[in-house]
């Protein structure tokens, strides 16, 4: 499994991606900016609230990021291989027809694990040098705040990483582009809802499970491939 996942991220030159995190980042980060310096808020000599407001904000645009972006890359390692019809060819070779699948989706869930861990990372950062220079946020960081949203970091991420496999269901009904890159774009409208600062992200289990509920749906989306003949 590992020699496959070793060949699919060279095949695809996925250290490229890497340069499409940057750019999400840049706009993510430029939407904060704008959320930060908005001039109604500045009427009331604030922008955010307190820092779990601008964390829960940017851990939300981030999430509903990337988990468009792996609908892209699912599109890109599964279905446009069966359009193009070039997973005829990868399946001649003796290699396990689950284990191959099960290696892409492996890159996508750890890609997009890692990726949102990396820019939740990166824009608190930004974030925290920013208010150092302008201070709009009316509140002070202490560790417990820390602690919370690294923990609730962390757990997202792992769900949203599970969310981001279930588009591969809809796009191999009719192996269908649209279809994988639409249906992510449904999941993050319903699971990245919310009313003030609760989402049902707020909970710790249903994180969990929806991470669970990704990971058994993009089992059931493979499990066929070895009985199923490619049209």
């Amino acid at each position: 499994m590992l020699n496959l996942i070793k060949l699919e991220i060279k095949k695809y030159k996925f250290n490229g991606h890497w340069l499409g995190v940057l750019i999400a980042n840049v706009v993510i980060m430029g939407l904060v900016a704008l959320m930060y310096f908005d001039q109604s808020s500045l009427e009331e000599g604030e922008a955010f609230l307190s820092y779990g407001d601008a964390f829960f904000f940017i851990d939300t645009m981030v999430r509903a990021t990337f988990i468009i972006y792996a609908s892209v890359l699912l599109s890109k390692f599964v279905i446009d291989e069966y359009r193009n019809k070039t997973i005829s060819l990868m399946f001649t070779y003796p290699i396990n027809r689950k284990k191959l699948m099960a290696s892409k989706l492996v890159i996508v869930f750890v890609w997009t694990l890692l990726a949102i861990i990396l820019s939740n990372f990166a824009l608190d950062s930004a974030l925290l040098l920013l208010n150092s220079q302008f201070g709009l946020i009316p509140d002070k960081l202490v560790t417990d705040t820390i602690v919370t949203h690294i923990m609730r970091t962390l757990i997202n991420a792992m769900a949203a990483a599970g969310l981001s496999l279930i588009p591969l269901f809809f796009g191999m009904w009719k192996k269908s582009v649209a279809g994988t890159i639409v249906s992510a774009v449904l999941i993050v409208s319903v699971f990245n809802s919310s009313v003030g600062n609760v989402s049902l992200y707020s909970f710790v289990v249903i994180p969990i499970l929806l991470a669970a509920i990704g990971i058994i749906v993009a089992y059931v989306s493979i499990r066929n491939v070895d009985k199923v003949d490619l049209v």
